[in-house]
């Protein structure tokens, strides 16, 4: 049986008290919900700058990569991206906003070594190869900025459903309580006011 809503003066200021901490857990809520969602902004401007030079930069790639088919043919193309290396040098780290974990991509960026002849090829070649390893390392940059948005995103959802539970559920349910008891106390303090005065009189 669930006595904390037994109307009695200790009950009351337990409640209160109970209350008091709820606005003020709301609050808090309301404040980190308000700073993850400047943070959140911040990150998807970045985005949007980075996506425009990601466009530009895919379109100049593409480029070279037409002109390098024009001199050396697809196929050969082809024999030559076979040859380079893959480069899996992507760590992943983690820093925290606000109790959010975000990630933090450390690219060890290796320098590009020649690894095809020289024969038979033509600097538009070098050209697509140079173009394509900067649309890679954007690529890097645009993955930890839409992870970030995503786990910000999402601890914005979590925080703004705490706080509007607390705001519309449990303090109007708390204060109702909390209103309920103080009328049955305020009528026993009269009864008792009147029984007094009763016995008073008898007296």
């Amino acid at each position: 049986m669930d006595t904390s809503t037994i109307p009695t003066k200790n009950n009351l200021i337990r409640l209160q008290g109970k209350i008091k901490l709820s606005e003020q857990g709301h609050d808090l809520l309301e404040k980190k919900k308000f700073i993850l969602s400047l943070e959140k902004s911040k990150y998807e401007d970045k985005k949007k700058v980075l996506q425009e030079q990601l466009k530009e930069l895919i379109s100049k790639a593409y480029e070279h990569l037409i002109n390098a088919c024009i001199d050396i043919g697809i196929d050969e193309l082809i024999n030559i991206s076979e040859e380079i290396s893959l480069d899996n040098g992507v760590n992943i780290k983690y820093k925290t906003v606000m109790g959010v974990e975000i990630p933090s991509i450390v690219f060890d960026e290796h320098e590009l070594e020649l690894q095809y002849g020289l024969y038979g090829t033509t600097i538009a070649v070098d050209e697509t190869i140079i173009a394509f390893n900067e649309v890679k390392k954007k690529l890097v940059e645009l993955s930890e900025l839409e992870n970030t948005i995503f786990r910000l995103d999402k601890a914005i959802n979590k925080v703004s459903t705490r706080s509007n539970a607390l705001k519309d559920i449990i303090i109007p349910n708390d204060k109702k309580i909390e209103h309920e008891i103080k009328n049955i106390l305020e009528e026993r303090e009269r009864e008792e006011f009147s029984r007094l005065k009763v016995i008073k009189n008898k007296k």
